[in-house]
Protein backbone atom coordinates (compact mmCIF):
# COMPACT_ATOMS: atom_id res chain seq x y z
CA UNK A 1 0.00 0.00 0.00
CA UNK A 2 1.38 3.41 -0.98
CA UNK A 3 0.82 6.27 1.44
CA UNK A 4 -1.01 9.23 -0.02
CA UNK A 5 0.91 12.54 -0.21
CA UNK A 6 -1.43 14.15 2.34
CA UNK A 7 -0.92 11.42 4.93
CA UNK A 8 1.31 12.69 7.72
CA UNK A 9 4.28 10.43 8.37
CA UNK A 10 5.45 9.69 11.94
CA UNK A 11 8.72 11.35 12.98
CA UNK A 12 11.74 9.16 12.40
CA UNK A 13 14.94 11.21 12.64
CA UNK A 14 16.35 12.81 15.76
CA UNK A 15 15.69 16.25 14.31
CA UNK A 16 12.05 15.42 13.63
CA UNK A 17 11.58 14.01 17.12
CA UNK A 18 13.11 17.12 18.66
CA UNK A 19 10.70 19.24 16.64
CA UNK A 20 7.85 17.20 18.09
CA UNK A 21 9.20 17.75 21.60
CA UNK A 22 9.66 21.47 21.05
CA UNK A 23 6.16 21.86 19.64
CA UNK A 24 4.71 19.96 22.58
CA UNK A 25 6.61 22.13 25.04
CA UNK A 26 5.52 25.31 23.23
CA UNK A 27 1.89 24.27 23.64
CA UNK A 28 2.50 23.84 27.35
CA UNK A 29 3.39 27.53 27.62
CA UNK A 30 -0.01 28.50 26.24
CA UNK A 31 -2.00 26.39 28.68
CA UNK A 32 -3.70 28.03 31.60
CA UNK A 33 -2.85 24.93 33.62
CA UNK A 34 0.85 25.72 33.29
CA UNK A 35 0.37 29.10 34.94
CA UNK A 36 -1.51 27.35 37.73
CA UNK A 37 1.32 24.85 38.02
CA UNK A 38 3.98 27.56 38.36
CA UNK A 39 1.82 29.39 40.87
CA UNK A 40 1.52 26.20 42.84
CA UNK A 41 5.19 25.26 43.03
CA UNK A 42 6.29 28.83 43.74
CA UNK A 43 4.45 28.73 47.04
CA UNK A 44 6.58 25.99 48.54
CA UNK A 45 9.75 26.54 50.47
CA UNK A 46 12.86 24.44 50.21
CA UNK A 47 12.68 22.42 53.38
CA UNK A 48 15.87 21.38 55.14
CA UNK A 49 16.95 17.76 55.26
CA UNK A 50 15.95 17.71 58.92
CA UNK A 51 12.44 18.93 58.13
CA UNK A 52 12.16 16.56 55.18
CA UNK A 53 12.94 13.72 57.58
CA UNK A 54 10.38 14.99 60.11
CA UNK A 55 7.73 15.18 57.38
CA UNK A 56 8.54 11.71 56.09
CA UNK A 57 8.47 10.10 59.53
CA UNK A 58 5.04 11.57 60.27
CA UNK A 59 3.52 11.00 56.83
CA UNK A 60 5.58 9.05 54.25
CA UNK A 61 2.85 9.59 51.62
CA UNK A 62 3.11 13.38 51.68
CA UNK A 63 3.18 15.12 48.30
CA UNK A 64 3.16 18.92 48.82
CA UNK A 65 2.97 20.73 52.13
CA UNK A 66 2.35 24.30 53.26
CA UNK A 67 1.26 26.16 56.36
CA UNK A 68 -2.36 26.83 57.29
CA UNK A 69 -2.33 30.46 56.13
CA UNK A 70 -0.35 29.70 52.96
CA UNK A 71 -3.02 27.26 51.80
CA UNK A 72 -5.69 29.83 52.54
CA UNK A 73 -4.17 33.00 51.08
CA UNK A 74 -2.11 31.70 48.16
CA UNK A 75 -4.02 28.67 46.98
CA UNK A 76 -7.57 29.40 48.18
CA UNK A 77 -7.82 26.06 49.94
CA UNK A 78 -8.89 25.29 53.49
CA UNK A 79 -7.37 22.75 55.83
CA UNK A 80 -10.04 20.14 56.47
CA UNK A 81 -11.63 20.14 59.92
CA UNK A 82 -9.99 17.73 62.32
CA UNK A 83 -6.74 17.36 60.35
CA UNK A 84 -3.58 17.11 62.42
CA UNK A 85 -0.63 19.15 61.25
CA UNK A 86 2.78 17.74 60.40
CA UNK A 87 5.21 19.22 62.92
CA UNK A 88 8.43 20.78 61.67
CA UNK A 89 10.97 23.28 62.95
CA UNK A 90 10.53 26.77 61.52
CA UNK A 91 13.63 28.94 61.57
CA UNK A 92 13.83 32.67 62.04
CA UNK A 93 16.16 35.51 62.94
CA UNK A 94 16.15 37.61 66.08
CA UNK A 95 17.92 40.92 66.54
CA UNK A 96 19.79 41.09 69.82
CA UNK A 97 21.90 43.74 71.49
CA UNK A 98 24.78 43.19 73.84
CA UNK A 99 27.01 45.51 75.84
CA UNK A 100 30.73 45.08 75.26
CA UNK A 101 33.29 46.80 77.48
CA UNK A 102 35.97 48.48 75.43
CA UNK A 103 39.71 48.62 76.37
CA UNK A 104 39.31 52.23 77.47
CA UNK A 105 36.58 51.25 79.92
CA UNK A 106 33.63 52.55 77.92
CA UNK A 107 30.61 50.42 77.09
CA UNK A 108 29.67 49.85 73.47
CA UNK A 109 26.35 48.39 72.41
CA UNK A 110 26.71 45.92 69.55
CA UNK A 111 23.85 44.53 67.47
CA UNK A 112 23.80 40.92 66.40
CA UNK A 113 21.50 38.51 64.62
CA UNK A 114 20.81 35.08 66.03
CA UNK A 115 18.88 32.18 64.55
CA UNK A 116 16.08 30.57 66.50
CA UNK A 117 13.79 27.63 65.85
CA UNK A 118 10.22 27.02 66.92
CA UNK A 119 7.72 24.23 66.29
CA UNK A 120 5.35 24.84 63.38
CA UNK A 121 2.66 22.86 61.59
CA UNK A 122 2.30 22.20 57.87
CA UNK A 123 -0.43 20.29 56.04
CA UNK A 124 -0.33 18.02 53.01
CA UNK A 125 -2.37 18.79 49.88
CA UNK A 126 -4.54 15.75 50.67
CA UNK A 127 -5.53 17.38 53.98
CA UNK A 128 -7.04 20.40 52.25
CA UNK A 129 -10.02 21.20 50.05
CA UNK A 130 -10.97 24.12 47.85
CA UNK A 131 -9.99 25.36 44.41
CA UNK A 132 -8.42 22.57 42.35
CA UNK A 133 -4.80 22.99 41.36
CA UNK A 134 -3.94 21.37 38.06
CA UNK A 135 -0.59 19.67 37.78
CA UNK A 136 0.88 19.21 34.31
CA UNK A 137 3.77 16.84 34.74
CA UNK A 138 2.28 13.34 34.98
CA UNK A 139 4.48 10.56 36.29
CA UNK A 140 4.74 7.65 33.89
CA UNK A 141 2.89 4.60 35.17
CA UNK A 142 3.00 1.95 32.43
CA UNK A 143 4.97 -1.25 32.03
CA UNK A 144 7.73 -1.87 29.46
CA UNK A 145 7.97 -5.07 27.38
CA UNK A 146 11.31 -6.78 28.01
CA UNK A 147 11.89 -4.38 30.91
CA UNK A 148 14.60 -6.44 32.62
CA UNK A 149 16.61 -6.91 29.42
CA UNK A 150 16.40 -3.22 28.50
CA UNK A 151 17.35 -2.13 32.01
CA UNK A 152 20.31 -4.52 32.10
CA UNK A 153 21.52 -3.45 28.64
CA UNK A 154 21.45 0.22 29.62
CA UNK A 155 23.26 -0.39 32.90
CA UNK A 156 25.94 -2.43 31.12
CA UNK A 157 26.51 0.45 28.69
CA UNK A 158 27.96 2.76 31.35
CA UNK A 159 30.95 2.63 33.66
CA UNK A 160 28.89 4.47 36.28
CA UNK A 161 27.46 2.36 39.10
CA UNK A 162 23.66 2.40 38.88
CA UNK A 163 21.68 1.67 42.02
CA UNK A 164 18.39 2.41 43.69
CA UNK A 165 18.71 4.64 46.73
CA UNK A 166 16.34 5.40 49.57
CA UNK A 167 18.08 8.78 49.84
CA UNK A 168 15.88 10.00 46.97
CA UNK A 169 12.63 9.03 48.67
CA UNK A 170 12.61 12.22 50.72
CA UNK A 171 13.19 14.64 47.87
CA UNK A 172 11.50 15.35 44.56
CA UNK A 173 14.30 13.99 42.36
CA UNK A 174 13.67 10.73 40.55
CA UNK A 175 17.33 10.30 39.66
CA UNK A 176 20.72 11.85 40.44
CA UNK A 177 24.04 11.61 38.62
CA UNK A 178 27.19 11.94 40.74
CA UNK A 179 30.15 12.37 38.35
CA UNK A 180 32.87 12.37 41.02
CA UNK A 181 31.62 9.13 42.51
CA UNK A 182 30.74 7.78 39.05
CA UNK A 183 27.35 6.82 40.44
CA UNK A 184 23.76 7.12 39.25
CA UNK A 185 21.05 6.94 41.91
CA UNK A 186 17.45 6.06 41.05
CA UNK A 187 14.41 6.40 43.24
CA UNK A 188 12.98 2.98 44.17
CA UNK A 189 9.32 2.15 43.65
CA UNK A 190 8.84 3.94 40.33
CA UNK A 191 6.94 2.32 37.46
CA UNK A 192 8.85 0.50 34.72
CA UNK A 193 8.29 3.34 32.23
CA UNK A 194 9.39 6.01 34.70
CA UNK A 195 12.44 3.98 35.74
CA UNK A 196 13.64 3.47 32.14
CA UNK A 197 12.98 7.11 31.23
CA UNK A 198 14.80 8.35 34.34
CA UNK A 199 17.70 5.95 33.81
CA UNK A 200 18.23 7.18 30.23
CA UNK A 201 17.98 10.80 31.42
CA UNK A 202 20.72 10.20 34.00
CA UNK A 203 22.84 8.21 31.54
CA UNK A 204 22.69 11.19 29.20
CA UNK A 205 23.99 13.39 32.03
CA UNK A 206 26.83 10.92 32.61
CA UNK A 207 27.86 11.13 28.94
CA UNK A 208 27.25 14.82 28.23
CA UNK A 209 27.81 16.63 31.52
CA UNK A 210 30.28 14.67 33.66
CA UNK A 211 33.35 16.63 32.50
CA UNK A 212 33.75 19.58 34.94
CA UNK A 213 35.87 21.50 32.42
CA UNK A 214 32.91 21.73 30.02
CA UNK A 215 30.60 24.04 31.87
CA UNK A 216 27.01 24.26 30.67
CA UNK A 217 24.09 26.02 32.25
CA UNK A 218 21.79 23.78 34.27
CA UNK A 219 18.89 24.54 31.93
CA UNK A 220 20.90 23.37 28.91
CA UNK A 221 21.95 20.20 30.70
CA UNK A 222 18.36 19.34 31.59
CA UNK A 223 17.06 20.07 28.08
CA UNK A 224 19.74 17.83 26.56
CA UNK A 225 19.23 14.97 29.02
CA UNK A 226 15.43 14.96 28.81
CA UNK A 227 15.46 15.28 25.00
CA UNK A 228 17.80 12.30 24.78
CA UNK A 229 15.49 10.29 27.03
CA UNK A 230 12.48 11.29 24.93
CA UNK A 231 14.11 10.11 21.70
CA UNK A 232 15.34 6.77 23.08
CA UNK A 233 11.97 6.10 24.73
CA UNK A 234 10.20 6.82 21.44
CA UNK A 235 12.44 4.20 19.87
CA UNK A 236 11.34 1.77 22.57
CA UNK A 237 7.67 2.58 22.09
CA UNK A 238 7.38 4.44 25.41
CA UNK A 239 5.34 7.63 25.13
CA UNK A 240 6.83 10.15 27.60
CA UNK A 241 5.23 13.27 26.11
CA UNK A 242 2.97 14.02 29.10
CA UNK A 243 6.05 14.06 31.32
CA UNK A 244 8.67 15.40 28.91
CA UNK A 245 6.86 18.37 27.35
CA UNK A 246 6.13 20.18 30.65
CA UNK A 247 9.65 19.29 31.82
CA UNK A 248 11.22 20.92 28.75
CA UNK A 249 8.96 23.95 29.08
CA UNK A 250 9.94 24.34 32.72
CA UNK A 251 13.66 24.39 31.92
CA UNK A 252 13.49 26.43 28.74
CA UNK A 253 14.59 30.04 28.68
CA UNK A 254 12.29 30.92 25.80
CA UNK A 255 9.09 29.60 24.28
CA UNK A 256 10.86 28.62 21.08
CA UNK A 257 13.24 26.22 22.86
CA UNK A 258 16.09 27.46 20.68
CA UNK A 259 18.61 25.54 22.76
CA UNK A 260 17.31 22.24 21.36
CA UNK A 261 18.50 23.10 17.85
CA UNK A 262 21.87 24.25 19.21
CA UNK A 263 22.29 20.95 21.06
CA UNK A 264 21.05 18.78 18.17
CA UNK A 265 24.37 17.06 17.44
CA UNK A 266 25.08 16.26 21.08
CA UNK A 267 21.56 14.94 21.66
CA UNK A 268 21.62 12.92 18.44
CA UNK A 269 24.93 11.18 19.13
CA UNK A 270 23.97 10.34 22.69
CA UNK A 271 20.52 9.04 21.72
CA UNK A 272 22.03 6.88 18.98
CA UNK A 273 24.51 5.42 21.47
CA UNK A 274 21.75 4.14 23.72
CA UNK A 275 19.35 3.05 20.98
CA UNK A 276 22.13 0.87 19.58
CA UNK A 277 22.73 -0.56 23.04
CA UNK A 278 19.14 -1.69 23.53
CA UNK A 279 18.90 -3.00 19.96
CA UNK A 280 21.88 -5.34 20.35
CA UNK A 281 20.64 -8.92 20.65
CA UNK A 282 17.19 -7.59 21.53
CA UNK A 283 14.11 -7.60 19.39
CA UNK A 284 13.04 -4.10 18.49
CA UNK A 285 10.10 -3.23 20.68
CA UNK A 286 8.65 -0.30 18.82
CA UNK A 287 7.32 -1.41 15.45
CA UNK A 288 5.60 0.68 12.80
CA UNK A 289 2.00 -0.37 11.99
CA UNK A 290 1.94 -3.04 9.28
CA UNK A 291 0.71 -2.17 5.82
CA UNK A 292 -1.98 -4.34 4.21
CA UNK A 293 0.62 -6.18 2.12
CA UNK A 294 2.73 -6.85 5.22
CA UNK A 295 -0.31 -8.17 7.10
CA UNK A 296 -1.04 -10.57 4.22
CA UNK A 297 2.55 -11.84 4.21
CA UNK A 298 2.44 -12.24 7.99
CA UNK A 299 -0.78 -14.26 7.73
CA UNK A 300 0.83 -16.50 5.11
CA UNK A 301 3.81 -17.08 7.39
CA UNK A 302 1.59 -17.99 10.34
CA UNK A 303 -0.47 -20.35 8.17
CA UNK A 304 2.65 -22.06 6.88
CA UNK A 305 3.93 -22.55 10.41
CA UNK A 306 0.64 -24.08 11.48
CA UNK A 307 0.74 -26.51 8.56
CA UNK A 308 4.27 -27.52 9.51
CA UNK A 309 3.18 -28.06 13.10
CA UNK A 310 0.61 -30.62 11.96
CA UNK A 311 3.26 -32.69 10.17
CA UNK A 312 5.39 -33.45 13.19
CA UNK A 313 7.51 -32.06 16.04
CA UNK A 314 10.69 -31.96 13.98
CA UNK A 315 9.17 -29.91 11.22
CA UNK A 316 7.48 -27.69 13.79
CA UNK A 317 10.83 -26.74 15.29
CA UNK A 318 12.27 -26.15 11.82
CA UNK A 319 9.39 -23.84 10.93
CA UNK A 320 9.82 -21.86 14.14
CA UNK A 321 13.51 -21.39 13.43
CA UNK A 322 12.73 -19.97 10.00
CA UNK A 323 10.30 -17.46 11.46
CA UNK A 324 12.85 -15.91 13.83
Amino acid sequence: MVDTPNEKQPPKTTKELLEVAAEGARKVFTKEEYRDYLKFVSGFHQYSIRNQLLIYLQNPHTTFVAGFNTWKTKFHRQVNKGEKGIRILAGGERKVERSVRQPDGTIKVEKDTRMFYRPAAVFDYSQTSGEPIKMLSHELIGKVPNYEKIYDKLVQATDFEVKFSRELELGSAKGVTQPRRKTILLRPGMSQQQTIKTLIHELAHSVLHADPSKKLERSTQELEAESTAFIVCEHLGIDTSEYTFPYLANWSKDKELSQLSKSLTRIQSTAEKFTQVVDQNLEKIHEQPLTLDQKIEHAKTVAAAQNLAKKGPGLEREGQEQMR
